[in-house]
């Protein structure tokens, strides 16, 4: 079987009539199917809640007999249908009609343009190809006065290095001036980075968990580690409708440069929790050239500062005013400059880059030709406990690419053959017909 083929979708379909609440009209199921998984939303007649209802009463009832759950059926389904989409997952909606012939189930094929999400398949469409929030684009510099810290020191991170490393080789020099010439704005490698990278190209620099240092700083290679890009600001960007609101926090202290991300955030080393300790070639006025900061993967904008140089995080040469003393975690303590201090940066996009508006006031929009001219995306859940229904948000949806010349949505239809049978919806029976069947 296919998945044009009516004969697919049929146990599906027909499950879909079983499950619903008793005196159900139409229900409907609209979501991704594939990749081995599902996930999607049910209304009957309308209503999610009806559902929920119905499916908290007969799960409590299968528990209560050792049935399989009011879901068994449907699972058994959409897990026959999954395993022909082991690569791609199909958007869908399927509708259980009051009659036969309402019987529906559309196969919708989004363009690029167009982003799914974990409420509906048709969260927001990008106007712009490849356009992020303006904060994403904006760029930090390096400063012509700017300069290292007191306690920078290079031999003393090559002789740690060499300590706790014994065995390690050092990257090429030539590979080190390769991975500085990919730097923008002429940055420069600290002599601390090079040091580092001089005496071990990569490898766990294992030191003692005294107090006031760590224990864990996995050396991050110049070339094929995915750390070197999982801190740009594309990388850190999800969805218009999740980020067009993210804004990286400022630094009171004015040591580190306000930004979503950036290359002159040069990674060196892990904490061994995902996150990495990056030397600023960009500080902030109040900043050296080569602090080092963390980039916390739990955090979508900005860097927290960490030490005043490599030096001073590896070694401890640490200052009352000017370092930071890292605790057991790679953190220190909670104050100012700690990843959720500061302040948030400038309001909310305007609204000709992004606009996120339920399809009816699209529509309005639209119709009054007042969708702004610099618009680079557009979402359509506003409110993500109702979102909207399908094709209302296909219909907005292709609209606003048509206006944009883009690629629209497609919907293949596929219903139930004429003259299948199509088992009916369960009727209750009144008083009279219980009785008669006794």
């Amino acid at each position: 079987m296919t998945l044009t083929e009516w004969q697919t979708w049929e146990p599906f379909v027909d499950a879909l009539r079983r499950s619903a609440p008793p005196g159900t009209g139409v229900s409907e199921f609209a979501g991704t199917v594939g990749r081995g998984a599902w996930d999607g939303s049910y209304l009957d007649d309308g209503d999610a809640d009806a559902r929920r209802a119905h499916y908290r009463e007969a799960a409590r009832e299968a528990a209560r007999t050792g049935g399989r759950g009011p879901k068994a059926e449907l699972d058994d389904a959409l897990r026959t249908i999954a395993a022909l989409l082991p690569d791609t997952a199909q958007v869908v909606r399927v509708v259980a009609g009051a009659r036969p012939g309402d019987d529906v189930v559309e196969l919708v094929t989004l363009p690029p343009a167009v982003v799914s999400g974990p409420v509906t398949p048709v969260l927001e469409v990008v106007l712009e190809p490849g356009a992020l929030p303006a904060q994403y684009a904006a760029t930090i510099t390096p400063s012509p006065d700017g300069a290292p810290a007191a306690s920078a020191d290079p031999d003393a991170v090559a002789r740690l290095v060499a300590e706790r490393m014994p065995d390690a080789v050092g990257a090429p020099p030539a590979e080190i001036d390769q991975a500085e010439a990919t730097l923008p704005a002429g940055a420069r490698l600290p002599d601390e980075v090079r040091a580092l990278y001089g005496a071990a190209a990569s490898g766990n620099l294992e030191l003692e968990g005294e107090k006031g240092r760590f224990a864990a700083f996995e050396i991050v290679p110049l070339r094929g580690s995915f750390l070197r890009e999982a801190f740009l600001p594309a990388a850190r960007f999800d969805t218009w409708s999740a980020d067009a609101d993210t804004f990286a926090p400022t630094d009171p202290a004015g040591r580190v440069q306000t930004a979503i991300g950036s290359p002159l955030w040069f990674p060196v080393g892990t904490d061994g929790a995902g996150n990495v300790y990056a030397a600023d070639l960009a500080p902030g006025p109040n900043g050296h050239v080569g602090q080092i900061v963390l980039l916390d993967h739990e955090q979508h904008a900005g860097a927290a500062y960490r030490a005043e140089s490599l030096a001073a995080l590896l070694v401890g040469q640490v200052s009352g005013s000017g370092g930071a003393v890292p605790d057991g975690s790679g953190r220190t303590a909670d104050g100012p400059d700690g990843p959720d201090g500061g302040e948030a940066g400038p309001g909310s996009p305007s609204d000709t880059e992004f606009l996120n508006l339920e399809p009816d006031a699209w529509v309005e929009r639209l119709d009054a030709g007042t969708v702004p001219a610099g618009l680079k995306a557009a979402g359509l859940v506003p409110d993500r406990t109702a979102p909207p229904a399908l094709p209302e948000a296909i219909e907005v949806a292709n609209r606003l690419l048509e206006l944009h010349g883009q690629a629209l949505i497609e919907v293949t239809r596929l219903t139930r053959p004429e003259g299948a049978d199509r088992p009916e919806r369960p009727r209750r029976k009144g008083l009279l017909g219980r009785l008669f069947d006794r």
